[in-house]
């Protein structure tokens, strides 16, 4: 219940700061299948918004650990089944915990749930991709080896925004 309300709030704000959001391949997104969303990463923060309001199905993200240490936005990253990532760039972090993540990724996928997560690892302004992180490929492959090869799909996903902190702009996801 606190989900569904979180991600309509979401919706909203995002509905009032965007005039137009374009959603495209809807259809393409299996309903009852294990989901890996990869999505680029031009918006910080705005971006999983993105996903999660608008996606045809309930959907975990991967945030980085720090995240979760800032009151609002950890609380809300819990309240959405968001798992933490641990990057070496991110001081006092423990990457090893990442094993932790990487199987509730596994369980997560084996429920049949679908997951979201930005492999280039950090949100930028550049027109184009920055190098891309393993950590995708490393969650399907994991998810493969426990027998999902055949059911998981993943999905490419692409943001744009036509000037992406001006008010009443437009996006398509």
């Amino acid at each position: 219940m606190t989900r569904k309300i979180i991600t309509a709030l979401l919706n909203l704000i995002l509905r009032i700061f965007f005039r137009r959001v374009e959603v495209a391949g809807l259809e393409r997104v299996p309903k009852d299948k294990p989901v890996i969303f990869v999505l680029n990463h031009p918006n910080g923060l705005v971006d999983p918004l993105f996903i999660l309001c608008f996606a045809p199905r309930p959907v975990s993200l991967l945030g980085k650990s720090t995240l979760f240490k800032m009151p609002l936005i950890g609380w809300l990253a819990r309240a959405l089944d968001t798992l933490p990532v641990y990057r070496q760039q991110d001081k006092g972090e423990d990457v090893s915990r990442n094993r932790e993540t990487f199987q509730k990724c596994r369980e997560l996928l084996e429920r049949g749930g679908s997951l979201a997560l930005f492999p280039e690892g950090v949100s930028h302004s550049e027109p184009s991709l920055r190098p891309l992180k393993t950590g995708a490929a490393r969650i399907a492959l994991g998810a493969a080896s426990s027998g999902m090869e055949k059911d998981l799909m993943t999905v490419p996903a692409g943001l744009y925004y036509t000037a992406k902190a001006r008010f009443r702009s437009a996006a398509l996801l």
